[in-house]
C-alpha cells in the first residue's frame, strides 16, 4: 500500500485557505472529544478528503495526498484496526478466570477462554470495548469488559534506548519518545518522522503539529511495524571528533608512505 499522510493532520493541512480555519475549529472538538476516533469521525473525515479531492481550484499534489488519505480511511473503515500479532490488555471485572492480554490472530480474531474466537474484522479501536462487550454478554450477566488496544513499534534515531516498544493506541508521539528515553543532546526534534515500510508516513511540519496538539496514534492513523525516527543533527561533537580522527589518520598515514620514501 502507498505511503499514507495522518489522517487528521491532513484535514488541516491540504484543505482550501477559505475554509482552513473553520476546519480547524471542527478538528479541535472531534479531537478531544475522544483520543480514539469513532467510525462517524472516520466517516467525516472522509468527507472532507473527498471534498477537497474534487474541488476544481486544488493543486495536483494535494489532490493526491487527499486521495491516498481517502483510499487509507477506506480501508480502516472496511477492513477494521486489528492485525494478526496486535495485543489487547484486557480485564472482565469480578471474572479473574479471564486473562490479562489477548493476542490478535488470523482472521483476524481473539481467542477468548470459555467463549471461543471472536472476529474483529472490520472492528475501529474506538469500537472495540463494546465490541467484546456484547460477546461476552452471550455467557455473562451484563459483563463490565475492559479493552485497551495497542500498537507497536520502533524507536529509533537519536533517542535514549532504540528498539521495539508496546504502547496504548492512545498515546501521542512525544510520550513514545520519551518512553525511549527522550531526545539526545544531537537530536533533531525538527526533523522527527514515522516511516512505513521505508517510506515517511508523518514528517516535516505534520509531525510537528502532531506532537504540538497531543495527538494519539489511533488518530494518526497509525498501525502495528510503523516506525518513528528521530534524527540526529548533521554536525554533532562526535561526528566532528570522528571526522577529525579520520582525515588525521589518512594524512599521518599519507605523511608514512610519501615522506618514509625520501
Amino acid at each position: 500500500m502507498n505511503r499514507k499522510l495522518a489522517l487528521i493532520a491532513l484535514i488541516a493541512l491540504l484543505l482550501p485557505s477559505s475554509a482552513k480555519a473553520q476546519s480547524e475549529v471542527d478538528l479541535m472538538s472531534i479531537e478531544r472529544s475522544l483520543p480514539l476516533v469513532s467510525r462517524s469521525e472516520l466517516e467525516e473525515s472522509l468527507a472532507w478528503h473527498q471534498a477537497l479531492a474534487d474541488s476544481a481550484g486544488v493543486k495536483n499534489k494535494d489532490r493526491e495526498k487527499a486521495l491516498e488519505a481517502i483510499e487509507s480511511i477506506r480501508s480502516r473503515l472496511e477492513e477494521g484496526d486489528f492485525r494478526p500479532g496486535d495485543r489487547i490488555f484486557f480485564m472482565v471485572v469480578n471474572e479473574p478466570e479471564f486473562p490479562d492480554t489477548l493476542m490478535v490472530e488470523a482472521g483476524p480474531a481473539v481467542l477468548i477462554p470459555n467463549v471461543g474466537n471472536v472476529s474483529l474484522k472490520g472492528v475501529l479501536r474506538s469500537e472495540l470495548q463494546g465490541h467484546l462487550t456484547e460477546e461476552l454478554a452471550r455467557f455473562i450477566r451484563d459483563p463490565e469488559v475492559r479493552a485497551q488496544p495497542t500498537i507497536r513499534l520502533t524507536l529509533s534515531g537519536s533517542v535514549g534506548t532504540q528498539g521495539f516498544y508496546t504502547f496504548p493506541a492512545t498515546t501521542t508521539l512525544g510520550d513514545a519518545i520519551m518512553a525511549a528515553g527522550g531526545p539526545t543532546t544531537e537530536s533533531r526534534m525538527g526533523s522527527v518522522k514515522v516511516m512505513r515500510e521505508g517510506l515517511t508516513l508523518i514528517g516535516g511540519d505534520e509531525a510537528q503539529m502532531a506532537i504540538a496538539q497531543g495527538w494519539t496514534f489511533d488518530q494518526l492513523g497509525l498501525r502495528p511495524g510503523d516506525e518513528v525516527n528521530v534524527p540526529e543533527r548533521i554536525f554533532t561533537v562526535r561526528r566532528i571528533v570522528t571526522m577529525g580522527v579520520g582525515i588525521a589518520s589518512v594524512l599521518l598515514l599519507g605523511f608514512q608512505i610519501y615522506g618514509g620514501g625520501r
